[in-house]
């Protein structure tokens, strides 16, 4: 018996749709596990950083010293402080929410925490082995530059603090654009972090000045070919 013309197009539809569907449905999963992934890499980039005892960078730096004051774990106040920068997200930078926002708020503070715990009996130097903690200083930066590199290449959401400077661009209308306002809100944090006793050293200028050009480095020749290999870019 022949199938009708009419009934072989519907089949032929829906086989297309089913097959759509497979492929948004491994895309989106490959592109939460890539994200995942920068979001560990820049957590685990916070602890190596810790143990270099130069500085960390002005978020954490400012979180650090939040630590110190209340008692709290450093991922506690990250994730605390991430969940209050969420609120003016919701009401003034929804464009910039997305399913990569939600995974940034529920890694990046417990990440940093587990993978502290990990280090820290490993790696911890004491203050006068410089050599050690310099290798930690730019294993930290490294780790953090491909991290960043990763999370900025998949465009899959912003993190609360990321997205800030961007919201105070869209509020002054770009009177005070994304770079100034990143620095002032780096700027403010470091002050912060060191009113509140947390460790400003080298690390933390080199962190806030000096990381545009390794990032640039993993885009061009290592975190964009990944992508594009997995049809993510």
């Amino acid at each position: 018996m022949m199938t009708s013309p009419l009934i072989l197009y519907q089949k032929l539809i829906a086989e297309a749709k089913s097959s759509s569907q497979a492929s948004l449905s491994s895309s989106l999963m490959k592109r939460c596990a890539f994200f995942s992934a920068a979001i560990s890499c820049m957590a685990c980039s916070t602890s190596l950083l810790r143990l270099s005892l130069f500085g960390n960078d002005p978020y954490s730096c400012m979180n650090l010293g939040y630590s110190l004051l209340t008692g709290l774990s450093f991922g506690s106040c990250v994730s605390i402080f991430n969940v209050l920068l969420l609120i003016p997200m919701l009401t003034c930078g929804r464009r910039y929410l997305r399913i990569g926002t939600f995974l940034y708020l529920i890694l990046l503070g417990s990440v940093s925490d587990f993978s502290y715990s990990i280090f820290a009996p490993v790696l911890a130097v004491p203050a006068s082995d410089l050599v050690a903690r310099i290798i930690l200083l730019l294993s930290g930066m490294a780790v953090s530059c491909f991290g960043v590199s990763l999370y900025m290449c998949l465009n899959f959401g912003m993190g609360p603090y990321d997205a800030f400077s961007c919201i105070i661009d869209d509020m002054t209308h770009g009177r005070l654009p994304f770079r100034y306002a990143r620095i002032l809100l780096d700027s403010t944090a470091v002050i912060i972090g060191f009113l509140l006793g947390s460790l400003v050293g080298i690390g933390t200028v080199v962190m806030a000045l000096g990381m545009g050009p390794l990032i640039n480095f993993f885009n061009k020749h290592i975190n964009i070919p990944i992508l594009r290999c997995n049809g993510l870019y």
